[in-house]
């Protein structure tokens, strides 16, 4: 599912996909001088174990969202990520 409302007016941009039965949640937030912060959620909950399929699903949605709000952005992009 796509949800985009990133432009010089509006700051979100959504994205789901699906990680065997879960679904992930990414949303990203514009802030300040061309800073964004990216949010995944997991529904029901994030499964505690994954099976290869699953870490595959995971790597392949994460990566795909991951380069469509990067090109959305422009320009250089650093990634930090926090577990």
């Amino acid at each position: 599912m796509m949800e985009t409302a990133m432009n010089d007016k509006a700051d979100v941009f959504v994205r789901r996909f699906r990680v065997g039965e879960h679904t992930v949640i990414m949303t990203m937030s514009r802030r300040k001088f061309r800073r964004a912060c990216m949010t995944c959620r997991w529904t029901p909950t994030k499964p505690t174990r994954f099976t290869k399929e699953e870490k595959r699903q995971y790597r392949s949605g994460r990566d795909a969202v991951m380069a469509e709000a990067f090109a959305l952005m422009g320009g250089r992009v650093g990634l930090i990520i926090e577990m």
